[in-house]
């Protein structure tokens, strides 16, 4: 998520998407907007430990410290990943990794529990990072799937630019992925805020 200029910027993004969805107009939703989608599904399914695949600058790295008991969060970048750490140095329950999610992710599945997995691993642009593909949530997704017991919540950023951005799979094609690895008996699929959301069912 962008880095913002002022504490009040991304307050005035919320408040802006609030007043947007109580006018019933069509926006592209701020980051506090996102983050809320994020505490959702972590108040849905009890989740305690949140992977972020995609640092950026730190700020919804930092932000999620707040939220759950431990972070992890991979970035490409080196020089991201250098801002991040430097934005989450006194976050002790923040764990950055430097390096390809797509590569790191067995092993980070393998030692979480209760997990939320957010996917923003993605090329955005600007001074994102990329690795082998624009977008590698087909992939993620598998690397994932042998662990699955160890996820609460998957959530997928970005949903307006599945099928549009060159190298992005088709949103038909992340739905399909989602319902072919995950049974609908046990997962709840939604799509809120830009967001695909993706919830263990309880009980």
């Amino acid at each position: 998520m962008n880095d913002p200029k002022t504490i009040l910027e991304p307050i005035a993004g919320y408040v802006f998407d609030l007043v947007a969805k109580l006018r019933n107009r069509q926006f592209v939703p701020h980051s506090l907007t996102k983050l809320h989608n994020l505490k959702t599904c972590r108040d849905m399914t009890g989740a305690t430990t949140a992977v972020e695949i995609g640092s950026y600058k730190g700020v919804t790295t930092k932000r999620l410290s707040y939220l759950f008991e431990k972070v992890v969060s991979v970035e490409i970048d080196e020089a991201l990943y250098r801002q991040a750490a430097r934005r989450c140095a006194a976050r002790k329950n923040v764990e950055l990794l430097l390096g390809d999610g797509s590569k790191l992710l067995p092993e980070i599945a393998t030692r979480v529990d209760r997990a939320l997995i957010f996917l923003d691993g993605h090329f955005s642009g600007g001074e994102t990072g990329q690795g082998d593909e624009p977008e590698p949530v087909l992939k993620e997704l598998d690397l994932i799937a042998p662990f699955i017991s160890n996820f609460v919540a998957i959530v997928v950023d970005d949903f307006r630019l599945f099928g549009v951005e060159p190298g992005w799979p088709r949103k038909s094609e992340v739905i399909q992925k989602l319902e072919t690895l995950l049974p609908e008996t046990q997962w709840r699929l939604s799509v809120l805020n830009d967001q695909f959301l993706v919830v263990r069912k309880l009980g």
